[in-house]
């Protein structure tokens, strides 16, 4: 079975290794790397080449917003689901608008964030009901 390749970019370490635990828990998903700021994750993503980055909006140095836009730009196949306490429509709005894949609120559980990557990767958008 090929795996799905995650980043996951966050800015809280705690949740970075707890989204890590949570995806390495899966037979299908792994983590290939984590990144603390947005542009950690571009660069990160530009080397390890994962098929799913999960990436927070507010992050230091880069803003998510401003890394998914580079990322796209860059490898447009790569999946980008972002992954947010934040659910105003300016931020729901310049995700998509800058190439995002899907909109997750962190308040997700762990079987829904694996089946969230799993959707995004077979093409699926993914968005929950709450800000559909």
């Amino acid at each position: 079975m090929t795996s799905i390749r995650v980043l996951v970019a966050d800015d809280q370490q705690l949740i970075c290794e707890g989204i890590s635990i949570i995806l390495e828990s899966t037979e299908d998903i792994r983590v290939v790397a984590i990144a603390g700021n947005g542009r950690d994750a571009v660069t990160l993503a530009l080397k390890h080449r994962p098929d799913v980055v999960l990436m927070d909006i507010q992050m230091p140095v880069l803003s998510g917003i401003e890394a998914l836009k580079e990322i796209k730009a860059a490898r447009p196949q790569t999946v980008v689901l972002m992954l947010t306490t934040f659910d105003p429509d300016e931020y729901i709005l310049a995700s998509f608008r800058n190439g995002a894949d899907g909109y997750l609120m962190k308040d997700l559980s762990g079987e829904r964030l694996a089946m969230a990557i799993r959707e995004a990767f077979a093409g699926n958008a993914t968005v929950p009901a709450t800000i559909a």
